[in-house]
């Protein structure tokens, strides 16, 4: 997700594609939700390795 938002930020900004104000959301929404995922997915790693010594 994270990955997609950039992918749209920058196609956009390279004018590959129309930057409509709800396109700009959407991207906004997709990176923020794919950075939230991955902090969670990393805090669980770490849980899970020190619940393991």
């Amino acid at each position: 997700m994270l990955l997609a938002g950039w992918l749209i930020i920058m196609a956009a900004v390279l004018g590959l594609i129309p930057q409509p104000l709800w396109l700009g959301f959407a991207a906004y929404s997709l990176t923020l939700l794919g950075f939230a995922i991955g902090i969670y997915g990393v805090a669980m790693y770490v849980h899970d390795g020190q619940q393991k010594r």
